[in-house]
C-alpha cells in the first residue's frame, strides 16, 4: 500500500509501515528527524496529499485545537491561528479521492466543529503507564472494521 504519513517529521510511523512491506513517506514543512531522509518529503503536506496514495495518516499540529490550550483560544481566534489549523486538520480529513485517510489529534474542537471521532485511543492501553485521549477520525475499509 502506497502511504503518505502527513505532518510527521520523527518518522517513527513511516518506519513501522517501511517495516510491514508498505511504501510509506512522510512528509512535514519541517526537515525529518528521522534515519531515512530518502522517505522524507520537506513540502506543504495538503499539496502532496493531492497525489495517488492509498492512504494518508495525519498528525496535524494541536497547539491551537486541543483542549487543554482552551484558555488561550480567543486570542488564537482573533489573530487566525486557530481558523488555520482548522482548516489544515479539515483538509486532511476530507480527502475524498484517498480512500482510506486516519487523522490523530487530541480532545479538542474538532469533535464539535468537524464530528465526533471513530475511536478515543489512551496509552496505557498500548502498554504505557500516561493517561491521555488521543482522537482518531478515520475514513475508508479499515474504518468500518474499527468497531468490530
Amino acid at each position: 500500500m502506497r502511504v503518505l504519513c502527513a505532518c510527521e517529521e520523527s518518522q517513527a510511523v513511516t518506519s513501522e509501515l517501511r517495516r510491514l512491506g508498505h511504501e510509506a513517506y512522510s512528509c512535514d514543512l519541517l526537515p525529518t528527524g528521522g534515519a531515512h531522509p530518502e522517505w522524507h518529503v520537506r513540502a506543504d503536506a495538503v499539496e502532496v496529499a493531492k497525489l495517488a496514495w492509498d492512504m494518508v495518516i495525519a498528525f496535524p499540529p494541536c497547539t491551537h485545537l486541543a483542549c487543554s490550550g482552551a484558555r488561550w483560544f480567543g486570542e488564537k481566534r482573533r489573530d487566525g491561528r486557530q481558523q488555520s489549523a482548522i482548516g489544515l486538520f479539515l483538509a486532511l480529513a476530507t480527502l475524498d479521492h484517498v480512500p482510506r485517510v486516519a487523522v490523530e489529534n487530541p480532545v479538542g474542537i474538532m469533535s464539535r466543529l468537524y464530528r465526533k471521532p471513530d475511536q478515543v485511543i489512551q496509552p496505557w492501553q498500548f502498554g504505557h503507564p500516561e493517561t491521555k485521549a488521543t482522537c482518531l477520525w478515520l475514513r475508508g475499509p479499515a474504518a468500518a472494521r474499527a468497531d468490530a
